[in-house]
């Protein structure tokens, strides 16, 4: 199998990327008949949009009339949640063609902000002698338009204690380290946590609260480019706010 996909592989190199004729030259692999998709690779979306991205395939015989492949999610592999991705059904080669392809929409509110959401994609057929390639594994990503705002939190003794919440000028919550709100999120941990958080642009503010009231642990709120929106040493009793702003 690993030789199969390792000359599919070549095979779609070929068939994409020259305008290769069979002649003599020709490698005997292009006899194959074989269907196959292009490199996996990365989807990125707006956390609040979608996006539409072309995924190729590729066959080494022409035909004279359209071929029709079908498409199937691979449930063992795929970690997506399936609100977070729709594709067609099935994908069409023109006529005296090699080539082809079909379009997967993403939905950056259902995609994972772990960035580690894989959707894998076979392709179903069952006509003799046709080898088919591996599935092809599409990571989907949020990718924030604006620089990401980036929290870290060094625990004190007692990081049960913290509860914190970001909320946008009309008070909703945007993010916070628990929901529902409560103390306890990081109850067993050590060390500290870093919290990467994509934001529309506009005014926030930050409040961190200690349940014993004596602080728990500095803190630091940044953008991805290194600017500073508020910090603290962790002496801030009960609680502390800081209002900062998204670009």
């Amino acid at each position: 199998m690993k030789k199969i996909g390792i000359i599919i592989t070549l095979i779609f190199s070929i068939v994409l990327f020259t305008d290769c004729k069979e002649n003599d030259d020709t490698p005997a692999i292009l006899s194959i008949d074989y269907v196959g998709f292009e490199s996996d690779f990365q989807i990125g979306v707006d956390p609040s949009g979608t996006v539409s991205k072309e995924v190729k395939i590729a066959v080494s015989q022409l035909s004279g009339s359209e071929r029709t492949f079908n498409l199937s999610i691979n449930s063992d592999l795929t970690t997506a949640n399936p609100s977070a991705y729709s594709i067609p059904s099935s994908v069409s080669i023109p006529a005296n063609s090699k080539s082809g392809s079909f379009l997967v929409e993403v939905i950056g509110t259902n995609v994972n902000a772990s960035g580690n959401d894989l959707l894998v994609i076979n392709i179903i057929d069952e006509t003799e002698n046709l080898f088919i390639s591996d599935p092809i594994s599409l990571n989907l990503k949020q990718v924030c338009p604006n620089p990401e705002l980036i929290l870290d939190i060094t625990f004190d003794t007692y990081p049960e204690e913290i509860y914190w919440v970001i909320s946008d000028e009309s008070d909703n919550t945007v993010f916070e380290s628990i929901t529902p709100a409560a103390y306890g999120a990081y109850t067993g941990l050590t060390g500290g946590i870093t919290r990467n958080m994509c934001l529309q642009s506009g005014t926030y503010t930050f409040t961190i609260l200690d349940g014993y009231e004596d602080g728990a642990g500095p803190f630091t709120l940044t953008l991805e480019d290194g600017t500073l929106l508020g910090s603290s040493d962790g002496a801030y009793g009960a609680g502390t706010t800081i209002t900062f702003t998204i670009p």
